[in-house]
């Protein structure tokens, strides 16, 4: 039952998501999905969501948002997914050893700045770092914020309305 829940809650964070991908094409809110991934799912199933997201994603930028496919877009996309598992393995590194609210948005903070070094080393390795500029991360640092105030709201509403949800044991594995 509680493996039951926590592939429905992984599902239902991946959807949500890349959902937000198609609204808001690059705006998808990696650090937001780790953070509720890394504090709500156990390892395994938070590194398998966040791959699915990241691979969706990519779907949907090469398929229906025609990203070009060339070596320079398929770099960038590689360089996301690594960025998206480096904010996952920040956040989680801090929410294995403490809970609450206050303890996940310091580590969401934190996954924010591992997401965005990632990302700039490529791009300082590549020559493209002119995206980074303190308007346009401050522009993402606001996206992932109200996404995970968003999910943090869905994930106490289905806590609280859905008969027999109760979050599931987030082991180790």
């Amino acid at each position: 039952m509680h493996m039951e829940r926590s592939a429905a809650w992984s599902a239902a964070l991946a959807v949500a998501t890349v959902g937000g991908s198609l609204v808001a094409a690059c705006l998808m809110p990696f650090v937001a999905l780790a953070a509720m991934a890394a504090s709500t799912l156990p390892r395994r199933e938070g590194i398998t969501t966040m791959l699915i997201a990241w691979a969706a994603n990519q779907a949907i930028g090469f398929t229906l948002l025609d990203y070009p496919l060339d070596a320079a877009t398929l770099g960038w996309g590689i360089a996301i997914g690594v960025a998206a598992l480096a904010a996952y393995a920040a956040i989680r590194a801090v929410t294995e050893r403490t809970h609450g609210l206050l303890p996940l948005l310091g580590a969401s903070a934190l996954g924010f700045v591992a997401y965005e070094l990632v990302l700039y080393a490529y791009g300082a390795a590549g020559g493209g770092t002119g995206a980074f500029t303190q308007a346009i991360v401050a522009l993402l640092a606001k996206n992932e914020v109200l996404w995970l105030a968003g999910l943090l709201i869905v994930r106490e509403a289905v806590l609280r309305f859905v008969p027999g949800w109760a979050p599931a044991p987030r082991a180790a594995a």
